[in-house]
């Protein structure tokens, strides 16, 4: 079980490289650069790393006698279904062997949706998935 201070040390990072991405693609000229799409591959990976480790925090919370308890991991884990889903979605559409931008305004939107739903997952975790394992786990 990696520890919740190293979960959200994750949390920081993909939020700075959310940050960061997010300023470099409103620039149509470096949306299709290698250190871009490297940036980009770190961010998938650490978001690929950071689920898993919280598939720990649910296994061990599903089984608290609490329903209230194994309510909230349930709908963290459908949750994290649907953004895999998008991400899945947003991989196939704009990452075939880097990325490649055809409608720029629509990749900018597109992007940004995604970014705010893992900040929004990002805050969840910290203010009601991890306080929960505190307690309880």
């Amino acid at each position: 079980m990696i520890p919740l201070e190293q979960l959200h040390e994750q949390n920081h990072k993909m939020g700075e490289l959310a940050k960061t991405l997010e300023y470099m693609f409103r620039d149509r000229e470096l949306c299709d650069t290698g250190v871009t799409y490297e940036l980009f591959e770190r961010y998938l990976k650490l978001f690929d790393e950071h689920m898993s480790h919280n598939k720990d925090i649910y296994a061990t919370l599903l089984n608290h006698s609490d329903t209230s308890v194994r309510h909230t991991v349930e709908r963290f884990m459908e949750g994290e279904r649907e953004i895999k889903r998008v991400f899945h979605d947003y991989e196939h559409k704009w990452c075939k062997h880097g990325l490649h931008i055809n409608d720029h305004d629509a990749f900018s939107a597109e992007t940004e949706d995604m970014f705010n739903l893992v900040w929004e997952r990002i805050q969840a975790e910290s203010e009601q998935l991890y306080p929960i394992y505190r307690q309880h786990g």
